[in-house]
């Protein structure tokens, strides 16, 4: 039997109720929840081992030996809940229609949504496509997951669909991403005597209001800097301190340019160093499944425009093997690793019939 609204409902709760945050991850909660359902329904599923406590989840349903697949995918990792909830992050409240929780919009809303139109598919016998969910662990940090199962899949992949939060908008491409982290030396003194001693601290701010000068002049770009660490004693001149700035880019630019530019302003500065810890580029797709999702969308009068979003996915790593990706799912992106985060369920259960629908047009289309 198809899973019920009440059904879908209850594993979304179950699954923001198992605590997934990356790091450590222990996605292994989640995968287990879904590996039970998607057994009980009488899916094929399997567990790939990515690391201790760490899995993807893969289920398909196979109809047609010559077809290549369309991939559900979305990740059971959430990120540190952080502060200032007002209800308990991993006990999930409903209030008014909205399941509030770590990882609710981010994205295990999407995920369920995902393996109950799978479910849905497996149990329509006209259906003749076929489709794979792959639920993976580490998106959140270092991309593990995604990574491993595009080493070692062994069926042919055609187009991925992914269910992050888009609040149900359709997305063909996401800007490029480079994590930074920037060191810079100086030489330690006393407080009192500051002019003995060469400030890291201040080299820092001098150095970033420069690369971020230059870096304001490209267009759609932008820059945040989000952690510094300096200094150890409140009379010691600081002979060390450090930052990490998340740059995003559009398609006019790529990692490289970047990168140049800032190794052109460090340049200026002996005793820097520049470490990479993110480099992503942007990607835009086009093709059957993006007029797949555009005309079911506009079938169900639904906004069909398409977005580029500013966030990363997993489907940088899709797109660049070559596979046409999307993303749409339920949720605000604005409600990613925020405190009180949360989806509406109505989304969730609008983005399961989408789902279902796309997956229908999408093998109709590609006869």
């Amino acid at each position: 039997m198809k899973l019920s609204d009440k059904e879908v409902e209850k594993l979304l709760l179950d699954l923001c109720s198992a605590n997934t945050t990356n790091p450590p991850g222990k996605e292994d909660l989640a995968a287990v929840i879904l590996h039970r359902m998607l057994v009980d329904k009488g899916v094929d599923v399997e567990i790939q081992r990515v690391a201790e406590n760490r899995s993807n989840v893969v289920a398909r349903l196979h109809r047609d030996s010559v077809r290549p697949y369309l991939v559900l995918s979305g990740h059971m990792d959430v990120v540190p809940a952080g502060s200032n909830w007002d209800s308990d992050p991993f006990k999930p409240e409903l209030v008014d229609g909205k399941l509030i929780a770590r990882g609710s919009a981010d994205m295990k809303g999407g995920l369920s949504a995902l393996i109950a139109a799978l479910i849905d598919l497996s149990e329509d016998s006209n259906f003749s496509g076929n489709v794979a969910l792959v639920a993976t662990c580490d998106e959140e940090v270092g991309c593990s997951g995604i990574r491993y199962f595009l080493e070692h899949q062994t069926f042919e992949v055609s187009g991925v669909i992914i269910g992050e939060p888009t609040s149900l908008r359709l997305a063909t491409g996401e800007k490029g991403a480079i994590w930074l982290k920037l060191k810079f030396r100086g030489k330690s003194a006393h407080g009192s005597q500051p002019q003995n001693g060469v400030n890291a601290i201040t080299r820092l701010f001098s150095a970033y209001t420069e690369l971020s000068q230059v870096l304001g002049k490209i267009e759609g770009l932008t820059e945040s800097l989000n952690i510094i660490r300096g200094g150890s004693k409140e009379n010691t001149v600081p002979d060390e301190a450090e930052c990490v700035i998340d740059i995003r880019f559009a398609e006019n630019t790529d990692s490289s340019e970047i990168i140049a530019l800032v190794d052109s302003v460090l340049s200026k500065y002996n005793q820097s160093e520049k470490i990479i810890l993110l480099n992503r580029e942007s990607f835009s797709s086009s093709g059957n499944l993006t007029e797949s999702v555009k005309e079911v969308l506009k079938k169900m009068a639904m906004n069909a425009e398409d977005i580029t979003m500013t966030y990363f996915t997993d489907g940088a790593f899709t797109a660049s093997q070559g596979i046409e990706t999307v993303i749409l799912g339920p949720g605000s992106p604005s409600m990613a690793h925020r405190s009180n985060e949360y989806v509406e369920l109505e989304e969730v259960h609008m983005a399961r019939r989408l789902y279902v629908e796309i997956a229908r047009n999408y093998f109709e289309r590609t006869r």
